[in-house]
């Protein structure tokens, strides 16, 4: 996280409001969570805190950490390991200029092929299930 903290920042002025990083936490409680990322200053991403998470079923995560990158019309551009996707700020600022990624885990181009329009991403806004305040919380 300190990374994307780094990132933030830095571009900053080129960016504005139109790159958000958000994470979400599975720790064991939102305490835990709002104490670490308070004592680390980590102030430019978006945290939540999420138990009982059911994004293994929605968005078919295997692990953690995760990465999806939303591209501007909502759609997921990437998903997986943010090893896969070692240069962030390319990716934003390709996302921003509105071309596609390319790459293990990308959405493929439309007009790729057969099977292209099943495999693409899904927009986040269908995917999503909203959760009780039970389950989610801001840390901030």
């Amino acid at each position: 996280m300190a990374h994307n903290e780094e990132m933030l920042k830095e571009h900053e002025a080129t960016w504005g409001d139109k790159v958000k990083i958000i994470g979400l936490s599975i720790d064991s409680d939102p305490a835990t969570v709002k104490t670490h990322i308070t004592n680390k200053g980590w102030t430019r991403p978006i945290h939540y805190w999420r138990s009982g998470s059911n994004c293994s079923e929605v968005y078919s995560v295997k692990g953690v950490p995760h990465v999806m990158l939303i591209d501007t019309n909502g759609k997921i551009a990437f998903k997986g390991h943010p090893a896969n996707r070692p240069d962030l700020v390319a990716d934003f600022n390709a996302l921003l200029k509105g071309e596609t990624l390319e790459g293990e885990g990308c959405a493929p181009k439309e007009g790729a092929g057969d099977g292209a329009a099943e495999n693409a991403g899904p927009a986040v806004k269908d995917g999503y299930k909203a959760a009780t305040d039970d389950e989610i919380a801001s840390i901030q």
